[in-house]
């Protein structure tokens, strides 16, 4: 332990001092800026109103809020070996290469963009005298002057008015808290009490128009009592202006929308004194017109081409009008019946903005058009035609993705490989569906479970092949009209695959029929009513066989049915799932809500037969295999309820943080006669998204001793309840070729098995209890670091135990056991992961 924090202690010094040195020169009243400080402001954060500050009043990076800028220290690196004359030549070279491939017969787009932005790379480095990558990782040193404080000032004070706080004060100045030349940008804020609405009145000449507004007026953004904030008012115009586009207005557009305040005296001194005052919204008419014109639609047209690109000689134009609509394809290959369900615009109709996105928004669902655009011409005083254009994405492509991978365990390293190709074809029996046949050769190394054999990594031959419809409906139902415009999906799928692993044979044939709705913007129903997998095993007659056998019946003995993944088996069932996520990616920090609720009955067609435990249809057609030595000879059916529940929620702090939560419940009764489940219908906990100072699949069951193997490796301990919780808090550090975040987590929960377990060591311990599981919770905490590079997030977490249930009672606080040493129990567990784990 003391080791460990002398390296930390002298790793924290050498960056101190490297990032205090190769500063560039200073000039004459100019300083170092140091940091940006902000007192007296209770509205709006220090994160908000640096947003506000020109990027050159901005203070360097320094994480963690320590005092050292090690981004400076990369930037001038960069600044100091910067060669002028390679890089001269490197852009007089693309910029040569550029002007041969523009002048060449046939200039590609592509090498002309790509070249231009390396173009424009060049000539920046340049200008800095700094290459991209040093510019990337670093920053330019921060240098300020007194002069230019007054008009950041300024910028500050309209930002508080704009936001209602129409008395605010603001004074800026600098402080030199270490040295005359280290200056830090201090502001004071003085709020001010805020300028409030009293209503919103909508006010214009044109009455029919004015109808239109009041009728939506419950649904606006600014509301009595709220501050009179000018970025709500621009927000309130433009849904003003949609929703008069979504009535016939096509030419309406905000700059006929004006904006005031006043009061029922009309008086300015008033409105001051009392900070209160009407939101007045006046649509202003067009010259020389008494009212804003409305458009009626003409014609609408589909076209499945880009008409701004050249046909192929052999394209046959086909010309249909269904219900008003006139389809105009190539060679006749769409069912435009089940195209103009979707295309919510008709002629006659007053042009509506909303129907147009929508329907573009449900050609994007076919998945069969490479995009979707409009183009909207005026051929009248009153009319307006309509096109669309959804160009149809190839009919066939095909995907080959060969790739090598490796597994290391107890000192051996594998070398695998898997070749996975897959041919997509679309539209082919014009019905709008996508047929994916997918296959998967691979030839990878395996590690034993138990460590069974010699070896504990083996060569295992795995070939697979898969074949999924799917069709843009609920395929046979015939209430598809009521949800037509909720994408609808149901894809159907066969599968095979055939495995030699060390200890045998495995065979798995698979059927499955999905469907989805999509309820609303954020809901989205799945359900399936057929899931079928046949599994046909066959454990191998030599050593290394038997001895894996033999292993997972002495598991099975103590209550771990680990057993049930290898044997032969017939798992079918029933599902539903509904989720509710207004998660937005793209901003990581914001607040949003994440609801999952999963319902599934298996083996329910068991329940209608005679024979709970066996389906003779099944038996028969697929019997197993023949071979009289064969270890098992039955196989293996399932009857259980399941239920999860999984909601999530992150709170917004600020900018760059926020507080995420998460509490996951799951319960599976296993009713059959086993008292088992399939492997993959059994919960597990611990792992990258679970509690992280447990490794993937390890904890539990309730306060009983995991399962190992003779090495003394956790084999996965299944589990029938699920309790778990999470609770993280997310904060953005700095940009580094991405944005580097940090993560401080508190996980806790674990899992239990439905019916009390025979094995002494299990035995009023593994079960789930109401007067023991409080006493069972698990307790993690730890850190994180994410790496954020947009299309992916890297995730390293280390977690450390606080309370192990596995232990006695009195001694399950084991957070004063914590080391440092690799493999220790109670050591650092590390995680990595690809996005956020909630």
């Amino acid at each position: 332990m003391l080791k460990s924090l002398k390296v930390c202690l002298t790793l924290f010094v050498f960056i101190s001092v490297l990032s205090c040195k190769n500063t560039i020169p200073i000039e004459k009243n100019q300083y170092l800026l140091w940091s940006n400080d902000f007192k007296g402001n209770k509205t709006f954060t220090d994160e908000d109103l640096i947003s506000i500050l020109p990027f050159s009043q901005r203070a360097n990076t320094r994480p963690l809020n320590l005092p050292i800028t090690p981004k400076v220290w990369w930037y001038n690196i960069g600044k100091r070996n910067f060669n002028n004359e390679k890089h001269l030549e490197k852009l007089k070279s693309r910029k040569n290469k550029l002007d041969l491939i523009q002048k060449s017969e046939k200039p590609k787009a592509e090498k002309i963009e790509k070249l231009l932005k390396k173009i424009d790379r060049s000539e920046q480095s340049l200008n800095e005298g700094v290459a991209w990558f040093w510019r990337n990782v670093g920053e330019k040193q921060v240098l300020i002057r007194e002069s230019e404080i007054v008009e950041t000032e300024n910028k500050l004070k309209k930002f508080l008015v704009d936001k209602g706080f129409r008395d605010a004060e603001v004074k800026g100045g600098l402080t030199f808290p270490f040295n005359s030349n280290q200056a830090s940008l201090s502001f004071l804020i003085n709020e001010n009490e805020p300028y409030l609405v009293d209503s919103v009145i909508y006010v214009s000449k044109d009455d029919s128009l004015i109808n239109y507004l009041n009728r939506n007026k419950e649904n606006s953004l600014m509301k009595r009592g709220d501050r009179l904030d000018l970025s709500v008012v621009q927000s309130e115009k433009a849904r003003l202006e949609q929703i008069l586009k979504s009535e016939g207005y096509f030419e309406f557009n905000q700059k006929y929308l004006s904006h005031g305040v006043s009061n029922a005296s009309g008086s300015e001194d008033e409105f001051k004194r009392i900070k209160r005052g009407n939101l007045i919204l006046e649509v202003i008419l067009p010259n020389n017109s008494n009212f804003h014109q409305k458009y009626r639609l003409s014609e609408v047209v589909f076209k499945t081409f880009d008409p701004n690109t050249s046909l192929a000689a052999n394209s046959k134009i086909d010309t249909v009008d269904l219900d008003g609509v006139r389809f105009i394809s190539l060679n006749n290959v769409i069912p435009i019946d089940k195209v103009r369900k979707h295309i919510l615009t008709s002629p006659k109709e007053f042009y509506n903005i909303n129907a147009i996105s929508s329907t573009q928004q449900q050609l994007s669902y076919f998945n069969q058009f490479a995009f979707a655009s409009t183009q909207v011409k005026k051929v009248g005083t009153e009319l307006l035609s309509l096109e669309y254009f959804a160009p149809l994405l190839q009919k066939y492509t095909l995907g080959i993705s060969p790739g090598i991978n490796n597994i290391y365990s107890d000192g051996s390293t594998f070398f695998g490989f898997g070749v996975p190709v897959s041919i997509i074809s679309r539209n082919k029996f014009r019905k709008l569906e996508t047929i994916e046949l997918s296959a998967r050769a691979s030839y990878e190394g395996q590690p034993s479970p138990l460590n069974a054999g010699n070896s504990a990594i083996r060569g295992s031959l795995e070939l697979g092949l898969n074949l999924n419809l799917t069709l843009p409906d609920l395929w046979p139902f015939k209430f598809n009209n009521a949800f037509r415009l909720k994408n609808p999906r149901t894809i159907m799928g066969l599968g095979y695959s055939y495995s030699e692993p060390f200890w045998g044979q495995r065979q798995n044939f698979k059927i499955n029929s999905n469907y989805s709705i999509q309820l609303s913007k954020y809901k989205t129903l799945f359900f399936s009513l057929l899931d079928v997998n046949l599994i046909n095993t066959l454990y191998a007659q030599n050593e290394s066989g038997r001895e894996f056998y033999n292993s997972l019946l002495s598991l099975a003995a103590e209550g771990n049915n680990l057993k049930v993944t290898f044997d032969p088996q017939f798992v079918s069932s029933i599902n539903a799932n509904y989720i509710y996520n207004n998660q937005n990616l793209s901003k990581a920090f914001s607040s949003s809500k994440f609801l999952r609720i999963f319902v599934e009955s298996g083996g329910t067609v068991l329940n209608l037969l005679s024979n709970k435990d066996r389906i003779g249809f099944v038996e028969s057609t697929f019997p197993l295999s023949g071979n009289t030595e064969s270890t098992d000879s039955l196989r293996s059916y399932f009857r259980f309820l399941k239920l999860n529940i999984d909601a999530r929620k992150n709170i917004n702090l600020s900018k760059s943080s926020s507080y995420a939560f998460r509490v996951n419940l799951g319960l599976v009764n296993p009713y059959g006669k086993n008292r088992s489940l399939p492997y993959d219908k059994n919960f597990f906990i611990g792992g990258s998204n679970s509690v992280r100072a447990w490794a993937p699949r390890t904890l539990g069951t309730g306060s009983a001793l995991a399962d190992t193997t003779g090495t003394g490796a956790t084999i996965p301990q299944p589990g029938d309840v699920l309790l778990e919780s999470s609770i993280e808090y997310r904060k953005r550090l700095f940009h580094f070729a991405g944005e580097i975040q940090m993560a401080a987590f508190l996980d806790a929960g674990n899992i239990w098995k439905w019916h009390q377990q025979v094995a002494p060591n299990k035995k009023d311990a593994a079960n789930f209890s109401p007067t023991r599981f409080m006493k069972e919770i698990a307790l993690g905490t730890g850190l994180g670091i994410r790496w954020d590079l947009e299309y992916f997030l890297f995730r390293f977490d280390w977690g450390i135990k606080v309370f192990d249930p596995s232990r006695s009672e009195g001694e399950r606080f084991v957070l004063d056991e914590f080391t440092f040493r690799r493999r220790n129990r109670y050591g650092l567990t590390w995680n990595f992961g690809i996005g956020y784990p909630f």
